[in-house]
């Protein structure tokens, strides 16, 4: 050491940290879904947390090949609250739909709830041979429409549990298997975009 310094102190940044329970939206319930250290709240904003389905509400093995994203929007007190962001299949669990003999048809589409989310669907079927050129714009079409027909009509919870349950994948299974055998058909992938503003009433001036 050299001299005339005095070894400063070390400061221990952990000690310096928070910590805080991230609460999912009440559409999962109240299971949190992690326990994070926070040194700066306002950075913590936005922080994106990953769990799986199974995580939550842990009542099907078969959820742990769903993931979820939840984005932290505020943090009160020692309550990280967060938003649903989108979520994903396992990769692993999508190799293991591959066979030989069938084709696999991916579709990518924005959709937009009722009250204004935005959201980036990723769909992907598998069917039971191989279908023509023709036959995979037939399924997309027929994606599309149920999509854009269900998802206008829905808020952002019920959207969430269409999307992690069995309604979506199972609506487009009962329209797709009337043009082609469809093996697997799912909502592989969401992500969330924008959320647009209620659009303010414009109030006339008396007329004069």
């Amino acid at each position: 050491m050299p001299k005339g310094k005095k070894a400063g102190r070390v400061r221990d940044k952990w000690r310096d940290k928070k910590w805080v329970v991230v609460q999912p939206p009440a559409t999962f319930g109240t299971q949190p879904i992690g326990y994070i250290p926070v040194s700066d709240e306002e950075k913590a904003i936005g922080r994106v947390i990953e769990c799986t389905l199974f995580d939550i509400w842990k009542t099907d093995p078969q959820q742990h090949t769903i993931k979820l994203y939840f984005q932290i929007e505020r943090i009160e007190g020692n309550i990280a609250h967060s938003k649903f962001k989108g979520h994903e299949y396992a990769k692993e669990f999508l190799r293991s739909l591959i066979r030989r003999g069938s084709s696999l048809v991916s579709h990518v589409n924005d959709y937009t709830t009722s009250d204004g989310y935005k959201f980036r669907i990723s769909t992907i079927a598998f069917t039971q041979r191989r279908v023509n050129t023709s036959k995979k714009q037939m399924i997309r079409r027929i994606i599309t429409e149920v999509l854009t027909n269900e998802i206008s009509k829905l808020t952002l919870d019920q959207f969430v549990q269409g999307v992690v349950g069995p309604k979506f994948n199972a609506d487009l299974h009962s329209q797709t298997k009337k043009i082609i055998g469809v093996r697997h058909i799912a909502v592989r992938k969401t992500k969330l975009l924008t959320k647009s503003e209620p659009k303010k009433l414009e109030v006339e001036a008396p007329q004069q």
